[in-house]
C-alpha cells in the first residue's frame, strides 16, 4: 500500500492506495489527525510521497515511518516526462504531481490542466512528453480577502456565496459576481490563448473551487478529487520501480 499526502494551503488530504485504486481517503487539519485516522493502516503502508506547497513539519510522519519509506517530489526524484522550467525547485509540488496524472491519464497529447484552488495554476505537458510550465494567479479565496484586507469598506464575503444575475446589485453581489466572472473570463481567455498554439489541446479542470465557476466551460475534461492523487501515487509507483 501507498499513503499519498497532499498538504495544501487550508487542508491536509490523504490516500491510501493499493496499487492503482483508493481505499481510503480523507481531509484533516494537521498530520497527528491523519496519523490517527490511517492507524490501522500503519502496518501495511510501504511507501510514502508527500506533495506539500506551505512547508509543513513531517516529524509525525517521520516518526511513524521508516524515513527511507518518504519520497520528496524534489530531491534525487524522477520524472517520466521532461521539465523545461528553470529551476525545479521552485515548482509546486502539487503542479509535478499533476502532470503526473496528465502523463498517465492522456499519454502523447497536449494536455492543460488548470487548478482551481487558493491558488489557480495552468500546466501545460505537450504531446512529446515535456512540461513547460505554465501560470499562476490568486484563486477565490485570496481575491475575497485581498478586498477586504486592503480596502477601507468592503466586506469580506464567503467565497462560497453565489448569486442568480451577471450585474450585482448592491455590494455582496458585486464582489461576488466581480471575483467569480472574473475567474471565468480570465479562465477562458487563457484557453483561448493556448488553443492558438496547440489546436488539439486537451484541457483538464480539476481543484476543490472548481465547483464555484458561475458557469461550465465548454470543451474542458473536469476530473475528480482525485486526479493530483493519482498523478502523485504514479510518480510514486515510477520512483520505487
Amino acid at each position: 500500500m501507498n499513503l499519498v499526502i497532499d498538504i495544501g494551503n487550508s487542508l491536509i488530504k490523504y490516500y491510501i492506495f493499493s496499487k492503482k485504486n483508493v481505499i481510503l481517503s480523507n481531509s484533516v487539519n494537521n498530520l497527528s489527525e491523519l496519523i490517527y485516522g490511517i492507524k490501522i493502516y500503519l502496518k501495511s503502508i510501504k511507501a510514502i510521497i508527500v506533495s506539500d506547497v506551505r512547508g509543513v513539519d513531517l516529524a509525525p510522519i517521520i516518526q511513524n515511518f521508516n524515513k527511507k519509506f518518504i519520497y520528496n517530489l524534489k530531491t534525487g526524484f524522477k520524472f517520466p516526462y521532461k521539465i523545461s522550467y528553470k529551476s525545479i525547485d521552485s515548482i509546486g509540488d502539487d503542479r509535478l504531481g499533476l502532470m503526473g496524472s496528465a502523463y498517465l491519464n492522456f499519454p502523447k497529447k497536449d494536455v492543460l490542466v488548470i487548478d482551481i484552488g487558493s491558488c489557480i495554476t495552468y500546466d501545460l505537458l505537450t504531446k512529446d512528453g515535456v512540461y513547460n510550465g505554465g501560470l499562476i494567479s490568486p484563486g477565490f479565496s485570496f481575491r475575497y480577502k485581498s478586498l477586504n484586507k486592503f480596502s477601507g469598506k468592503l466586506p469580506f464575503i464567503d467565497f462560497n456565496s453565489k448569486t442568480k444575475n451577471y450585474i450585482g446589485n448592491d455590494t455582496k453581489s458585486s464582489i461576488v459576481n466581480g471575483v467569480s466572472y472574473g475567474i471565468y473570463h480570465e479562465i477562458i481567455g487563457n484557453i483561448e490563448f493556448f488553443l492558438k498554439e496547440y489546436p488539439n489541446l486537451t484541457i483538464i479542470l480539476t481543484g476543490g473551487d472548481t465547483n464555484l465557476l458561475p458557469k461550465s466551460i465548454k470543451n474542458t475534461i473536469f476530473a475528480n478529487q482525485e486526479f493530483l492523487a493519482q498523478g502523485l501515487n504514479y510518480l510514486l509507483e515510477y520512483n520505487k520501480n
